[in-house]
Order: C-alpha cells, then structure tokens, then sequence
C-alpha cells in the first residue's frame, strides 16, 4: 500500500501547475523548472480546489494592480516626452530673448562710433564702458543657447527611442526607402536633413507633408493631415493646434516618425513588416 501525501507535499508537486493557471504572483521563488508558487500559497489553492471553490479573490486584485502598475510604466516614457518638448520650448525661447536683448544693444551702441577708425574706437572711453556691458550681455546669450542645444539633443534622443520601441526593426535601409519616397514626392535629401538635425518646423501644407498623410491614411485631399495626425496619437486639441499653426511639429516627434513611417510602408512596403 502506498504512503498518501500530505496536503503540503501534494502542494509542491503541484507548485508549477497552480502558478501558470492562476498567475498569481505572490512569493514566487526560483526552481530550475521555472517559477514556483510558495508551499503556503500552493497549499490554499489546492485547499480551495479540493472543496470546489473559485481562487481567492484577492488573487485577481493582485493580478489587476500588477497590469495596471506595468501600463504606467509603458506610458510614463511618453508622458516624458510632453516635458522634454516643453523644456526645449522654453529653452530656446530664452535663448532668443537673450540674443535679441545682445543685438538691440550693438544696435543702438554702434552710432556712437560712426565715422571713426578702429584705432579711434579702441582708443575712445566710451567703448570700454559698451564693450563691457556688452560682454555682460553675451556671457546669458551664450549660456542659454548651450541650455537650448541641450534641451534638443535630450528631446531628439527620447523620440527616437520612443520610436525605436514602437519600431524595433526599423533600420538604415528603412531610412533610405523614406528617402527615396520624400525624393519622389518632390523633397530633397538635404531638406530632410535640415528638418532631422535642427528644430524647424515642419510646414503641414507643404505638397510633400500632404502626400505624405495621404499615403499613410489612404485618403485623398486636405482631411488626411488631421486624419494622420490623430492616427498616430496627436490628440483633438493638439490637431487643431498644429493645423492652426499655433503649434509646431517636428520630425523628431516620434508620431511623425511612425506617420513616415507607415506612408514609407505602404509606398514600398516591406517583406515580412507587421502593419503599424
């Protein structure tokens, strides 16, 4: 006659098939067979199965807590990017205002020195004084414009890591066939470039923006644009922003590098690329 089990001893052999069924992930250790429900956890769950009851209900608040936890941790990167584009605003937006501040002052200060030589200048006490002040003038402008180059060096790497992870198998030839299909649409290489690698805006109602949009959505005229921005998550107001041209829209915005994309895809598509 064989020896029956105990229940704990039942439990552990029955640890694996438990975990996998249930999900639940309450003091789970290591086993080289994989993930193993703690013998208290597994006992109960055997316990309640033994007497033909639902698991516990506070197994499923858990699993519930733990999806909910790991959306926020998907989402918090592009909750990120509306403050890294924020901080690259308001960065170069202080990087103008000190360097309009510099220009008035040369502007003005010029004057006092018209019709003299350069030696005269050197040589005249009021340049000290304005060379000075001067001086003082460009020492914010030049802190501020390296805050602005920073501020979009930052923002340029989260959008691309944020598309690269939308996109894990995009890749240089990718970029090429963008190229190529910009260069069909009547754009250059160059102009491309300039809108990757500065802080440009990108004019919406160009010819090539709007074939662009046409080719990602499938849908003739001007309703493609606010069609394909909302495609790609630019929110209602955001849409009415950016059409306005209250708000600028770059191509390092990861949306418009998806939206590229997705009209790249369908213009040559790619073997073997699952639809965005």
């Amino acid at each position: 006659m064989s020896t029956a089990l105990t229940l704990t001893q039942a439990a552990e052999r029955l640890a694996p098939v438990f975990a996998e069924e249930t999900g639940t992930s309450t003091a789970l250790v290591s086993s080289p067979k994989g993930k193993w429900l703690s013998l208290d956890d597994a006992a109960t769950v055997l316990s309640e199965r033994v007497a033909g009851k639902a698991p516990a209900e506070r197994k499923a608040k858990k699993a519930e807590v733990t999806v909910r936890e790991a959306a926020r941790q998907i989402e918090q990167p592009f909750a990120d990017l509306s403050e890294l584009r924020q901080a690259r605003v308001s960065a170069m937006g202080r990087e103008a205002q000190s360097h309009a501040a510099l220009l008035d002052f040369i502007d003005r200060a010029l004057p006092m020195f018209n019709g003299m030589d350069d030696m005269e200048v050197v040589k005249n006490p009021d340049f000290q004084a304005v060379y000075g002040y001067a001086l003082g003038l460009r020492q914010p402008y030049e802190q501020a414009a390296k805050e602005a180059v920073d501020a979009w060096n930052a923002e340029c790497a989260a959008e691309v890591e944020a598309f690269e992870a939308l996109r894990p198998d995009w890749s240089a030839g990718d970029m090429e066939r963008v190229v190529s299909m910009v260069e069909g649409f009547g754009g250059t290489r160059d102009e491309l470039k300039h809108l990757w690698d500065t802080p440009t805006p990108l004019n919406l109602s160009s010819p090539v923006c709007l074939k662009i949009a046409q080719r990602a959505t499938g849908i003739s005229g001007a309703d493609a644009i606010p069609q394909a921005l909302a495609s790609v998550g630019f929110s209602d107001t955001e849409v009415e922003a950016v059409i306005s041209g209250a708000a600028p829209v770059l191509l390092r915005d990861h949306r418009i590098q998806e939206l590229v994309a997705r009209a790249t895809d369908a213009h040559t598509p790619a073997e073997n690329r699952e639809a965005a």
